[in-house]
């Protein structure tokens, strides 16, 4: 029994020292979890801190665009009640046009409007005799020499227009 006790004494080393060696290996590898599980919290930990971070830019950025959209709006109401009232403007000078040209029209002399005769019977166009002026007052522009056109053929189409535009307006009275 003492080779027998001997041999079962080697099996129980041998398989002693096994066990050792499988119980050094799962304490590296417990170690290792250990170590990844500390690494894995952190990276866990930023996360969720950059996650914060993201929402709270996120809440910023609704804030903002909010503000900038109002701002947008109030721009947009304000562009167009400018507008509104530009058209309102330019039907009103249309209009004020319109009843200038008609009176103009209406009140200039019958041998202006009638139809002119083809060129080969034509006899040279009369010109209406130059009506004396009455009292005007002079023009702004004539009476401030500063406003004066730096042209004079402007000048002279300017006052010719302000002149007409004085009779039509005289005629409508």
């Amino acid at each position: 029994m003492s080779a027998l006790a001997l041999v079962l004494d080697i099996v129980v080393v041998v398989l002693l020292v096994v066990t050792i060696g499988y119980a050094i290996n799962l304490n590296r590898q417990l170690v290792r979890l250990r170590d990844s599980k500390a690494e894995l919290e952190d990276l866990v930990r930023g996360f969720a801190e950059a996650t914060e971070r993201a929402e709270a830019g996120v809440e910023g950025m609704k804030r903002m665009a909010g503000e900038a959209g109002e701002r947008l709006q109030a721009t947009v109401d304000r562009g167009q009640a400018i507008r509104d009232e530009l058209q309102f403007m330019v039907e009103a000078a249309d209009s004020l046009a319109s009843r200038l040209e008609g009176t103009i029209s209406h009140h200039r002399p019958a041998a202006q409007a009638a139809p002119q005769q083809p060129a080969s019977h034509q006899a040279p166009p009369a010109r209406p005799a130059p009506r004396a002026p009455a009292a005007e007052p002079p023009s702004p522009v004539a009476a401030d020499p500063r406003r004066r056109p730096a042209d004079p053929a402007a000048a002279e189409a300017r006052s010719r227009a302000e002149r007409e535009l004085m009779q039509a307006l005289e005629q409508l009275r």
